[in-house]
């Protein structure tokens, strides 16, 4: 399947439109006239899932963050960006990049981390968009839809105690950090996969508890004596089904082989 026919299917599921502002995501690195046989899924662009690529023959990378995101002035092996860009240009692997229009996309990252949780209720978009966009490489007109953030509201009252350990089961987890008492009832959870702390006061009167990684300090300490309810999943851990669910969605359209890279966690515990 051609590069450029594989990217109007992304696009019409995660269209560059609906990224955030300061986002770089598309086609990074590579030629859209090539043909795709093998892809490999990953969340972040590290030169372990670059090596992993070169070695089993893979033709195009998606990750989720985007593989160059600031201003690249060298592109020599002097630097790991460098080594990495030179070594997926020689061995003509591909890059596309798709992350916040991912995560904001409907049935993208946050729906998709909300199904895996299997909590019973109904799922609503904040500041829910709708508009159609011409699609090039597909010759038509796409329906775009997403919004920023997940609310799930529950059939049942639940503690915060049960829904950590919910987290922790279907998300496969050790552990996760929360704030608040444990024994409090939730029925109306919020949910930014990655490092959404910023979208949690748009919608902290709407919500019982927020889910989402890389809480700081002080919002913690804020949300705490304002008698808030969070729960930092971590960044890694709330986004790494990136590859799952790019395996899903992917093999509705290609049928060439797929590998999930997963890589490691960045944190260890001591």
């Amino acid at each position: 399947m051609r590069l450029r026919d594989i990217i109007g299917e992304l696009e019409t599921l995660y269209h560059p439109k609906i990224a955030e502002d300061w986002d770089n995501v598309g086609l990074l690195v590579g030629d859209e006239s090539r043909d795709i046989n093998k892809m490999l899924f990953c969340l972040d662009l590290t030169e372990k899932a670059v090596d992993e690529a070169v070695e089993k023959g893979v033709d195009l990378i998606i990750s989720h963050h985007p593989a160059i995101f600031s201003g690249m002035k060298r592109i020599t092996t002097e630097n790991l960006q460098g080594r990495k860009v030179l070594k997926l240009i020689e061995n003509k692997i591909a890059v596309y990049s798709i992350h916040t229009n991912c995560d904001f996309a409907a049935n993208g990252l946050n729906d998709f981390v909300f199904e895996k949780l299997e909590l019973n209720g109904n799922v609503e978009i904040v500041n829910q968009y709708e508009f159609d966009e011409y699609n090039f490489r597909k010759n038509r007109i796409d329906r775009i839809r997403g919004g920023s953030v997940r609310i799930k509201t529950l059939d049942h009252e639940i503690s915060l105690q049960v829904l950590v350990e919910k987290i922790k089961y279907h998300l496969g987890l050790d552990y996760v950090r929360f704030i608040g008492d444990k024994n409090r009832k939730i029925r109306r959870i919020g949910l930014v996969t990655g490092g959404g702390s910023s979208f949690m006061h748009d919608i902290k009167d709407r919500i019982d508890v927020f889910l989402t990684g890389d809480l700081r300090h002080h919002e913690s300490l804020d949300a705490l004596e304002e008698g808030g309810l969070l729960v930092d999943i971590g960044h890694y851990e709330s986004e790494y089904l990136f590859a799952d669910l790019m395996e899903r969605e992917i093999s509705r359209f290609f049928d060439g082989e797929m590998i999930k890279y997963f890589g490691e966690e960045v944190f260890q515990l001591g």
